[in-house]
């Protein structure tokens, strides 16, 4: 007869513990990873190293003088939103009077939307299967007195 080797069983809580263990130790390892990966492409950068490139910039212009060139025509062909260059041409944007409503907003309203729905459901299947009192509760007031009148009227 063959046997298959039998792995040691864990009680319950053990294992529980173990597979808590685990699980923290993999959000931890994705955590750090993810620490590790992502670009850092939008922090600012220190106030230091922004003063040194600004101090920079002169030294640059004095090196390469054909990038001055390139600068004045970049400005010749992206002109400034609103300046003289869009006031002779008439050139303008329309903006609406009112803001738009953010994402939140709406899926505020759409939450809302959802449950007002699921109530009216609610409400409507109550009205379709009228006043169904359970027959095997045992005890007083299974009927009300309201409740036994509506019956004894016909409208259920």
């Amino acid at each position: 007869a063959v046997h298959s080797p039998q792995l040691p069983s864990l009680p319950p809580v053990a294992m529980a513990r173990s597979t808590a263990r685990c699980l923290l130790v993999a959000t931890a390892a994705v955590v750090a990873l993810t620490q590790v990966i992502m670009p850092t492409t939008f922090v600012q950068p220190p106030a230091a190293a922004a003063a040194s490139a600004m101090a920079a910039a002169p030294s640059v212009m004095a090196v390469a003088p054909g990038l001055a060139d390139a600068q004045i025509t970049l400005a010749r062909v992206f002109p400034t939103l609103g300046g003289k260059w869009e006031k002779e041409r008439n050139l303008v944007m329309p903006v609406p009077d009112e803001e738009g409503f953010t994402d939140s907003q709406v899926a505020t309203c759409l939450v809302i939307a959802l449950l007002c729905g699921i109530a009216a459901l609610d409400l409507a299947k109550g009205l379709y299967n009228g006043i169904n009192p359970d027959p095997n509760r045992k005890g007083k007031a299974t009927v009300t007195p309201l409740v036994k009148r509506l019956m004894e009227k016909g409208f259920n």
